[in-house]
């Protein structure tokens, strides 16, 4: 006589998720107050008939997110810096999505996610906006630094921790989607995140400068993000490092 099956434990996930229905309406407030509380009722209605609506604000709130964390990035220099540098970050996050959205969906496949693209693109678009909500909580400590000193390299390096702990957390979203939706993990995930990631910094070398200012808008040149941080180093004055 076979013995009876051992039940399997539930998948594990990098953090704890409820997978329920909003209880009110798909609006802005129940958007983000879902996304922050409860990130498992966004999952929800990703793979239901609310799926656009909950998708739209999740996309809005990531880029005019992201916009905002820009005009604290302008203030180091402030004048045309004040519009460029929320106009920049915003549509390079935009253009990381685009980019990368086709390749999040094959390696989700990859790892067994049985979701449609539009549950892929809106879980991209929940871990962006919670990147862009972790900038705005970050703010006023930049804003207090872009104060206190005229150092772009040490701004720069500020506003990239900001922007590390902010993508941790969004990836981390990311690979709990596919621990839910999936059968296989999420190892493919691992390899996107850090493509994704690279494709994100290159952006701050393909839309220079962000922080600082220089003589043209976008930069004349192409250059790898390495090269232009090694540069902006070497260029900054030493005064500029007090």
């Amino acid at each position: 006589m076979n013995p009876p099956p051992v039940p399997q434990p539930p998948r594990a996930t990098p953090f704890a998720l409820k997978i329920e229905p909003m209880p009110h309406d798909t609006g802005p407030t129940s958007v983000l107050e879902s996304l922050l509380k409860h990130p498992g009722r966004i999952i929800h209605e990703l793979q239901h008939e609310r799926a656009g609506a909950v998708s739209l604000w999740l996309l809005l709130f990531g880029i005019v997110g992201m916009a905002l964390y820009g005009v604290v990035v302008g203030t180091l220099s402030g004048g045309a810096q004040l519009w460029l540098a929320p106009v920049k970050l915003s549509l390079g996050t935009l253009c990381a999505m685009l980019i990368c959205l086709p390749s999040l969906y094959i390696f989700s496949c990859l790892d067994g996610v049985e979701a449609p693209i539009r549950t892929i693109a809106g879980a991209l678009f929940a871990a962006v906006c919670l990147n862009a909500l972790l900038l705005i909580g970050f703010a006023p400590v930049g804003w207090i630094f872009s104060q206190s000193t005229d150092s772009v390299v040490l701004m720069g390096i500020l506003h990239l921790l900001f922007w590390a702990v902010g993508v941790v957390f969004g990836l981390r979203l990311l690979r709990a989607v596919a621990g839910l939706l999936g059968t296989g993990g999420a190892r493919h995930l691992r390899v996107w995140g850090a493509i994704f990631v690279l494709v994100c910094l290159q952006m701050t070398a393909a839309l220079r400068p962000i922080i600082g200012t220089a003589e043209t808008v976008l930069p004349r040149e192409k250059k790898f993000f390495v090269a232009h941080w090694f540069d902006t180093m070497a260029s900054e004055p030493p005064s500029g490092r007090d």
